[in-house]
Formats: C-alpha cells, sequence, structure tokens
C-alpha cells in the first residue's frame, strides 16, 4: 500500500514544513488563522481561509498538488441562479508522483444587487464567475479537511480543548508564548469576562504583567468552573 510522504527536511522550507506537519498531526489550527461567520438559518461557524490551507498543503507535499472540478451545478437553474455548487476534487502526489484525491462538493450563494445602478439592474448578479470561484475554493477547502487539515476547524472540535490538553488534571498548560496569549484572549472573550476581573484574578495591573499566558489561562479556567465565585 502506497503512502503519502511528505517534502524533504533539507529544503528551504524545513522550519515551515516541520511546523505544518506538527500542525498536521497534532490536528491543531494556529487560533489567529481561525475566522467567524454567519451562516444561512441563523447562528455561526468557524472556518479557516483558503491561503492557509492550500498553504499547508504546498508544505506538506512539496508544492505537489492539484485541484480540479468535475461538475458544475446551479440552482433552481443556471439561467436565474441563487446558489452554485462544484463538485471538486484534490490530488496530493508523494515524491513517487503516486496520486492521493479526495473529492467534496462547495458552495457559494449568488451575490445580487441590491440597488439600480450605472450599467446594472437590481435583483441581478454582481458576478457569477466570482460566485463560481467562491464555490470551486470552498470545495477545495473541504477536501483539504479530508486530508487532515483543518479538520479540527471543519469538524466541530473544541478548540480551547484542542490547544489547551492537559496530561493530568494536575497538569499546568504550557504553549508557545504567542499561540497562549491568542487562546488566552480567544477563552477570555468566548466567556465574556471582564478584563478588570481578569486582572484581579491574575493579580496584575495590567497585561503587560503576564509573563506566563499558559499558567493565566488555567488560573481563569479554574475560576470559570469553580462557578465564578466572588473576586
Amino acid at each position: 500500500m502506497n503512502k503519502l510522504t511528505i517534502f524533504g527536511d533539507n529544503s528551504t522550507f524545513a522550519k515551515e514544513v516541520q511546523a505544518a506537519i506538527k500542525l498536521l498531526v497534532g490536528g491543531q489550527t494556529p487560533v489567529n488563522e481561525i475566522r467567524e461567520r454567519e451562516i444561512r438559518g441563523g447562528g455561526t461557524a468557524k472556518y479557516v481561509n483558503a491561503y492557509y490551507m492550500t498553504r499547508q498543503a504546498a508544505l506538506l507535499t512539496g508544492w505537489r498538488w492539484s485541484s480540479k472540478c468535475l461538475r458544475e451545478k446551479w440552482w433552481p437553474d443556471d439561467n436565474n441562479p441563487s446558489e452554485v455548487g462544484a463538485f471538486m476534487q484534490v490530488t496530493l502526489y508523494d515524491q513517487d508522483g503516486n496520486a492521493f484525491s479526495h473529492q467534496s462538493w462547495g458552495s457559494a450563494d449568488i451575490k445580487k444587487w441590491k440597488e439600480t445602478g450605472k450599467g446594472h439592474i437590481t435583483g441581478t448578479p454582481i458576478s457569477i464567475f466570482d460566485d463560481l470561484k467562491s464555490a470551486y475554493t470552498d470545495g477545495i477547502k473541504k477536501c483539504l479537511s479530508y486530508f487532515g487539515i483543518a479538520n479540527d476547524v471543519y469538524g466541530g472540535k473544541d478548540l480551547s480543548e484542542n490547544y489547551f490538553k492537559q496530561e493530568d488534571q494536575q497538569a499546568v498548560v504550557k504553549f508557545d508564548t504567542t499561540e497562549a496569549r491568542n487562546m488566552f484572549d480567544a477563552y477570555v472573550r468566548k466567556n465574556n469576562i471582564r478584563y478588570d476581573i481578569v486582572l484581579k484574578l491574575l493579580n496584575a495591573q495590567s497585561l503587560n504583567d503576564v509573563t506566563d499566558w499558559s499558567a493565566a489561562y488555567n488560573t481563569i479556567k479554574e475560576w470559570i468552573e469553580g462557578g465564578k465565585k466572588k473576586v
């Protein structure tokens, strides 16, 4: 059985490749790459932009990957569409030329003019081809997630759990300083904690006084799980 082998470590991008491998194997997408958007029907969903995902694919394969649209579909029809779908295939190649593929649909709403103006009429598409490109991109991203790239995001994994795993209940979380600070801020925002309370819990005059963001995260987490006792 053939196995997909990644780009050689002796490349110019060795450090970036190793970082990409670590993220893939650990199932961890950097928090600063994660976005949030509103979705149809209400609510929000997390996502990662196309540049990050295709960059990861390039680093992991040595730029040996390709995409192809197998089918396009317009709803309700191609005369007056409101949505477009693209059935995409993404293929990664190893150093011996062996191909590994995944397929998935991508979609995009057809964006239309809200008002009549110079050269356009209310309700007509702004650019069907831009929307088609968005559907292609959406399908490519979904295929790449099947290879494990940003799968934690698209698989609905709890990101705070993903980044702050503990070996046991008494363990102290330790992570890269920048990554830990980003996750600390995200955790505070997620739980709607005022920063004056945060500073009291951390016994700090300002956030500039914090030197260990992993420990700071643990302190806030313990306070929340303890019922948010008065500080």
